[in-house]
């Protein structure tokens, strides 16, 4: 199982001086999220410019927020700038942030995304893409050299899982534990072919009980939204987790060591860590994560 880094900053020079850390720390892949802050793409490509040889990946973004071939034109050249280390990760967003933020329409989200595929997948490839759907046609063709970018999914439904081994290289998560994973995701993704699970994890590394107790609650305050969202009231039921802190490794070092051994044991081909703590308690993470890199 690799080990990973998963940042969204609203710097980006914060953003590369993660990233750095990181390749140095030996980390596998950098991760960002498409949210709030500094819009990923443009803070991948400072990254790729800055930091050599790790690996670079979204996760995820939304593909309500560009058309298929503005999206596959912007990951080529992201590819490019990065000499090939470039993985897409993309999805569909929740329905509260699509209609209540964007006033854009939620009906059919799966048969959106698969017309999505449909017309960003030939252009990502390099290819012409000529597709006519009910949602989203697309009649063009872009001129960015670069190898192919990888592919991942945002994945949870089974009909989701499916699509993302058949179409993809796997999936990504987030707030996922390892219960989900090794009951849930990893059993459809194999059904349908198979494939890589990135399972991207919030950690804070305390010392004490005291310290343990106020980082739950912060950690309680700040992924408030995610028990109010379907998908993840789901995965919070099948792994018994009564509030958003439970899908958080938070601990002494080796309760959070422990933490993500259950993802490499359910499945799991890489956790990408989120370091959500203090930052004396990040540095202490940073120390955990980078010593449990494979040799």
């Amino acid at each position: 199982m690799q080990i990973s880094f998963f940042d969204s900053q609203p710097v980006v020079s914060d953003a590369v001086a993660n990233a750095q850390r990181a390749h140095e720390g030996g980390l596998h892949r950098y991760w960002a999220p498409q949210i709030m802050n500094a819009d990923t793409m443009m803070t991948l490509g400072a990254v790729a410019a800055a930091v050599p040889e790790i690996e670079l990946g979204t996760s995820v973004m939304a593909m309500q927020t560009m058309m298929p071939q503005t999206m596959a034109q912007q990951s080529r050249t992201l590819n490019q700038i990065s000499g090939g280390r470039f993985t897409l990760g993309i999805g569909v967003n929740h329905k509260p942030v699509v209609t209540n933020r964007w006033g854009l329409p939620w009906d059919k989200p799966y048969s959106r995304f698969v017309e999505y595929l449909n017309a960003m997948t030939p252009l990502l490839e390099g290819n012409p893409v000529d597709v006519s759907g009910e949602f989203i046609s697309h009649t063009t063709e872009i001129a960015v050299p670069s190898d192919t970018p990888g592919l991942m999914l945002a994945a949870l439904g089974p009909k989701m899982l499916n699509l993302a081994a058949e179409r993809s290289a796997g999936t990504i998560t987030w707030m996922t534990g390892p219960k989900t994973i090794e009951a849930h995701i990893k059993p459809n993704l194999d059904a349908a072919g198979g494939g890589e699970i990135v399972a991207g994890v919030g950690a804070i590394v305390t010392n004490s009980d005291e310290e343990t107790a106020a980082a739950r609650a912060w950690a309680n305050k700040a992924l408030a939204i995610y028990p109010q969202l379907p998908s993840y009231r789901a995965v919070m039921d099948r792994e018994g987790a009564v509030e958003a802190a439970d899908l958080v490794l938070i601990g002494d070092a080796d309760t959070v060591r422990s933490g993500i051994e259950a993802y490499r044991s359910a499945g799991a081909t890489e956790v990408a860590m989120n370091l959500i703590g203090s930052p004396e308690q990040n540095d202490q993470s940073w120390d955990l994560i980078t010593s449990m890199v494979p040799s």
